[in-house]
C-alpha cells in the first residue's frame, strides 16, 4: 500500500485531479486532493458496484459535465480508485462559488491509462463512459435546493480571517490549511467587480495576497523579500487568461508565504541585524562584497561578521547565499527566464557555480526543480 500511495500522490500533484481510495466496503481510506476541495460525493459512490474485476476500467460521466474514473486492484485486500473531475461551477455550502480544475473526458480517460500502466504494466480496453443521468438525482436535490432569494449570504468571517493569518504568522503549514479551509466556508468571498469573473477572480486574489504579504510580514519576513514576492504572484495572476479555482490558488500562494515565514523566522530583528538584512536584499543582484558593505553600514567588517554571526548563527554569505537560493527559486518557479540568465541577473559569475550552490541548499537542480515547480 506504501507504493500505491506514493504514486497516487504524485499523480494528484501532477493532474491537480482528486484521488479517493475505498475498500472492498466502500469505506474511505485515504484521499488526496486540495484541503479545501469536496469530498467525492455518496450520490455517485452509490451508482458504482464495486469491488470491479481486476482489469476492470469504468469510466462515468453526467450531464453536469461531471467524470470520474473507477479502478480496482485486488492484490491483497481489493481497494478501488477514483479519479474526479468537474467543471461545472459548484455551490459549497450555500456560501461561495469555486470550481474544480477544469479537465476534459479525454484527458481524465489518459490519465487514467497512464494509472493502470503503472499499476499492471498494460494499457487498459476502454469502453464508451456509463452516462449518469441527473433525474436520478431530482428528487433529492429539489428537497435540499434553496431559492437564491431565501439564502442570506454573508462574507467570510473576520474572526477566522485573523485565526488563518495568526496561522501565517506562525509559519506553521499544517494549522494555516485547516485555519484556511474554515474561513472560505464561513461566508462569501463578495463581489469586486460586477459583469466580468476573470476580473473579480484576480481582485480576490490579488487582495488575498496583500494579506498574506502582511501577515508574512508580521511574522519575520523581511519587507522588502515580502513585496517582491508578493509583486510575482500579482503580476503572475493578471497574466492568467482563465481561473479555475480561486480555492486552489489562494491555498497555493498562502502556502508559499507560510514556508518563507517558517525559513526566516530564526533570525534576530536587532537594528545591526536589520540594517545588514536589509543591505543584502537592496543588493540581492550583485556579489557578496562584505568590505563595501561595511563600509556603506558604517562598521568594520570584522564587527559586523561577529555580531550577525552570534545573532544568527550563520555568515553574512551563508544568509545572503540562502536569499539568493530563495530568488533562485521563485524565477524558476514563477518566471521563463533562462539559468544562465537567472545566475547572471543575481550576481552568479557563471551558471555553474549557481548550479552546484542551488544542489548545496536543496539537493536537486535547478533544471530538476522547475520541471517540477514551474508554473
Amino acid at each position: 500500500m506504501g507504493k500505491l500511495t506514493t504514486l497516487l500522490k504524485e499523480f494528484h500533484l501532477a493532474s491537480n485531479i482528486s484521488i479517493f481510495i475505498y475498500d472492498q466496503h466502500k469505506k474511505l481510506v485515504n484521499q488526496f486532493k486540495q484541503t479545501v476541495s469536496p469530498n467525492f460525493p455518496e450520490k455517485f459512490l452509490a451508482k458504482i458496484d464495486f469491488p470491479l474485476p481486476e482489469g476492470v476500467v469504468k469510466i462515468f460521466n453526467t450531464s453536469h459535465n461531471e467524470c470520474f474514473s473507477v479502478i480496482t486492484i485486488t492484490k491483497n485486500s481489493p481497494k478501488t480508485i477514483i479519479f474526479w473531475c468537474n467543471i461545472q461551477t459548484i455551490a459549497a455550502l450555500g456560501y461561495f462559488r469555486d470550481s474544480f480544475p477544469s479537465i476534459s473526458l479525454e484527458r481524465l480517460v489518459s490519465y487514467t491509462k497512464i494509472l493502470y500502466f503503472s499499476l499492471f504494466q498494460k494499457l487498459p480496453v476502454i469502453k464508451q463512459p456509463d452516462f449518469i443521468s441527473d433525474l436520478s438525482f431530482t428528487a433529492e436535490e429539489k428537497a435540499e435546493k434553496l431559492n437564491d432569494d431565501d439564502i442570506n449570504l454573508y462574507h467570510n468571517s473576520y474572526y477566522k480571517e485573523k485565526l488563518m493569518l495568526q496561522a501565517l504568522e506562525k509559519g506553521i503549514l499544517v494549522e494555516f490549511r485547516p485555519r484556511l479551509a474554515d474561513f472560505i466556508n464561513s461566508g462569501n468571498f463578495g463581489k469586486m467587480a460586477i459583469g466580468n469573473e476573470l476580473r473579480n477572480s484576480k481582485n480576490l486574489l490579488i487582495a488575498a495576497t496583500t494579506l498574506f504579504t502582511r501577515a508574512a510580514i508580521k511574522g519575520g519576513m523581511h519587507p522588502e523579500s515580502a513585496y517582491q514576492l508578493s509583486d510575482r504572484c500579482v503580476q503572475r495572476i493578471e497574466r492568467l487568461r482563465k481561473i479555475d479555482s480561486i480555492v486552489d490558488l489562494t491555498q497555493e500562494i498562502g502556502e508559499i508565504f507560510v514556508k518563507r515565514v517558517r525559513a526566516t523566522q530564526n533570525f534576530s530583528n536587532s537594528s545591526l541585524i536589520f540594517l545588514i538584512q536589509d543591505y543584502i536584499f537592496k543588493h540581492l543582484t550583485e556579489p557578496v562584497d562584505l568590505t563595501l558593505m561595511a563600509n556603506q553600514l558604517g562598521y568594520s567588517k570584522n564587527y559586523l561578521c561577529r555580531s550577525f554571526k552570534q545573532a544568527t548563527k550563520q555568515t553574512i554569505v551563508e544568509y545572503a547565499n540562502e536569499q539568493k537560493i530563495r530568488e533562485i527559486q521563485s524565477q524558476l518557479v514563477f518566471s521563463n527566464k533562462t539559468v544562465t540568465e537567472i545566475a547572471s541577473m543575481l550576481g552568479f559569475y557563471d551558471q555553474s557555480y549557481l548550479t552546484k550552490l542551488f544542489k548545496k541548499y536543496l539537493n536537486t537542480t535547478p533544471t530538476q526543480f522547475r520541471k517540477k515547480y514551474h508554473l
